[in-house]
């Protein structure tokens, strides 16, 4: 009979089940589920991008997985309006009552986050890592703009 798996594949596999079952064992809740929603969203925004700066950066290799990164960095852009549902600035989350008070320039960062990313989905598909690195960069400048106004620092 075949080998299904390799070690490697093998250890992936496990160590992934037990990373993802820690993180959900350390994950606390704000106590709204929405707040709840878009932290999970955030961290997803996150790690994608994180995959792309470590191509960016040259760490590793350009792979067409990637392309699933700029994806899903792309859907979260486009479903950022719908994150920040009034009420669901609870204490427990980092959103700055501002977002529902400066809507139309809150708006604004969204839209120039969701253009960066479909610039960034673009330039993924080229597989060219300065090219990625510039989009990359001009996406992350879109969170931090937003981050320095509508975000309050970590405790």
């Amino acid at each position: 009979m075949k080998k299904m798996f390799t070690k490697p594949v093998m250890a992936i596999l496990i160590g992934g089940a037990l990373f993802g079952g820690m993180a959900s064992a350390h994950s606390e809740s704000t106590g709204n589920a929405e707040a709840d929603f878009r932290i999970a969203e955030m961290k997803k925004l996150g790690m994608n991008m994180g995959a792309i700066a470590k191509v960016a950066k040259g760490e590793v290799a350009y792979s067409d997985s990637l392309n699933d990164n700029a994806a899903q960095i792309a859907e979260i852009a486009a479903n950022m309006p719908k994150l920040f549902p009034e009420g669901s600035g609870v204490e427990a989350s980092r959103a700055k009552p501002e977002i529902w008070v400066e809507k139309d320039v809150f708006q604004k960062d969204i839209e120039d986050l969701q253009a960066a990313a479909t610039q960034l989905v673009a330039a993924v598909q080229t597989g060219d890592q300065a090219m990625i690195g510039a989009a990359l960069k001009e996406t992350g400048g879109t969170c931090g703009a937003c981050h320095k106004q509508f975000r309050k620092p970590k405790d």
